[in-house]
């Protein structure tokens, strides 16, 4: 009997510290702005921002890709913080930057050419979110919604809420898409998506606004799928002229729905986690002094306690355990007028709570900086907001992922205030020239040759001319020559990269003959 006791004991202190310290799902972000940029340019401003917030450490690096962010985003890593893969609402990008097996074409029809696809990200702010397939370690759902252009009031909406299906067991673990673009919903949809745990601890709720009328889609999700959507009628009737640039949330303790809309207001609710009923309704009004109110964002720090809503030149801070909430509404912010590059305006937009326990916020234009409010559990002034004070290698324009509260419910705190930046710097440029591939033309094999033996294994892939991966080779570390069978591999042009660590170290093009 003692030997049980003390087994059971020491199973009940490991499992926090090695379960519920892994679900790091939200530790990878990536986001940032129009073009590839030049490799071998380290003071250009193209290319993609690469947030790491593993080892208690936030590491911030930029990687030099054809993958375009504007305002769609989401990633999803495993349980560890290690990146399985990401969207910009067009294509699904796999853990070595490229499009995932049948990745292409999320969002289809009127939505994919009028929503900024295929080649600049999709255009709906909050229009994306993973989730990982209770009791399921390999599968994960994308929610995507759509956005249309019409005539009349509605002339911008989301006119579908999609899913599709991720397989990690796919092409040798980088990952499949099996499903693509099923239909959840359609309607005149607002563009604010966001899910949160059920009270079980395993299932999820997605919830989506109709954009004109008080009616709220509340999408279960469990290890069967999709399991079902209900509506609830409750609270005002927004004005659909600004579905398109607000945000919701829920709280970190699951337990209030906000939904930014258009004017000036707010509408917060109570949510019932196991019921997913909305209650005590309640519109919050701020003031701007800019007329234009369709652009906003809104968060709520980690303690559950204060709800922060911005418009393009003013943040808010209301005090949610406040007796009048409304009363409790203080301006923490106000933009300073400053332009990146003398030229564009870094005004607010949509807000994120981050693994480090802050809050960030990208400029509605194109800069290389993000707002962050660094003490968000604080408050009023407390909260300490700084305006462009993170300073990132690329540019981004108006994106931030879309995460929910991964850890709710498991006994793991929502965020770790502890991580600290470490790493802020240009990527050195990628020793593209010296990784050699021959002969080219070839017939029958190629030979890779690195210039130095490798400290950790690699991975050579080849890539037909429409991206799809046609071989890839485990190059194993301490060694510098390599033979590839190119047996089955139709003639034709092809391009091959090699990647270390993530990061690409080599590429080219060869041509592979009969």
């Amino acid at each position: 009997m003692k030997l049980f006791i003390i087994t059971v004991f020491v199973l009940t202190a490991l499992y926090p510290a090695n379960v519920f310290s892994q679900l790091k799902h939200d530790h990878t972000w990536l986001l940032g702005s129009f073009g590839p940029g030049d490799p071998n340019d380290p003071s250009a401003s193209f290319g993609i921002n690469i947030f790491d917030f593993n080892g208690n450490e936030l590491n911030l690096s930029r990687e030099f890709m054809d993958i375009q962010f504007f305002m769609t985003n989401s990633s999803i890593s495993s349980i560890d913080g290690e990146l399985l893969f990401f969207s910009n609402g067009c294509k699904v990008y796999n853990s070595e930057y490229q499009v995932m097996q049948d990745g292409s074409g999320l969002n289809p029809g009127l939505a994919y050419s009028t929503g900024n696809c295929p080649n600049n990200g999709n255009t709906v702010p909050s229009g994306l979110l993973i989730l990982p397939l209770p009791n399921d370690g390999n599968k994960y759902y994308i929610f995507h919604e759509s956005k249309e252009f019409g005539t009349g009031v509605f002339s911008s909406h989301a006119a579908k809420l999609y899913y599709t299906l991720v397989d990690m067991e796919g092409d040798n673990g980088l990952g499949s898409v099996v499903e693509k673009n099923q239909v959840v919903l359609a309607d005149t949809l607002s563009m604010v998506m966001h899910a949160v745990k059920h009270e079980n601890g395993q299932d999820w709720w997605v919830m989506v606004a109709e954009s004109h009328r008080d009616t709220y889609f509340k999408v279960l999700f469990t290890e069967n799928g999709i399991e079902g959507v209900t509506e609830q009628s409750i609270g005002g009737t927004p004005d659909p002229f600004g579905s398109g640039g607000g945000q919701a949330c829920f709280s970190p303790d699951g337990n209030k729905y906000a939904r930014y809309v258009s004017g000036q207001s707010i509408y917060l609710f109570d949510f019932d986690r196991g019921t997913s009923e909305l209650g005590n309704f309640q519109e919050l009004f701020f003031v701007d002094t800019v007329p234009d109110f369709l652009f906003g964002g809104i968060a709520i720090s980690p303690n559950s306690r204060f709800l922060y809503m911005c418009t393009t030149t003013q943040l808010w801070q209301f005090d949610l355990e406040a007796p009048d909430i409304q009363a409790s509404r203080v301006l923490v912010g106000e933009y300073d007028g400053f332009q990146y590059l003398g030229f564009f305006r870094t005004y607010f937009f949509n807000m994120r709570l981050a693994p480090d326990c802050k809050i960030y916020m990208p400029t509605l234009n194109s800069s290389n900086t993000l707002h962050v409010i660094h003490s968000p559990d604080e408050k009023g002034a407390a909260c300490n907001f700084v305006q462009h004070g993170f300073v990132m290698p690329a540019e981004n324009i108006a994106s931030i992922p879309n995460f929910p509260n991964y850890r709710l419910g498991t006994g793991y705190p929502v965020c770790d205030s502890t991580i600290q930046l470490v790493v802020s710097s240009v990527q050195v440029p990628h020793p593209q020239r010296r990784v050699a591939v021959y002969p080219n033309p070839a017939s029958g094999h190629l030979t890779i040759e690195m210039p130095q033996p490798l400290i950790t294994d690699s991975r050579w892939s080849l890539y037909s001319a429409t991206g799809q991966r046609v071989l890839s080779e485990k190059l194993g570390k301490g060694q510098m020559g390599y033979n590839v069978p190119l047996a089955g591999v139709p003639p034709g042009l092809y391009f091959w990269e090699v990647r270390s660590e993530g990061r690409q170290v080599g590429s080219g093009k060869v041509v592979v003959s009969s």
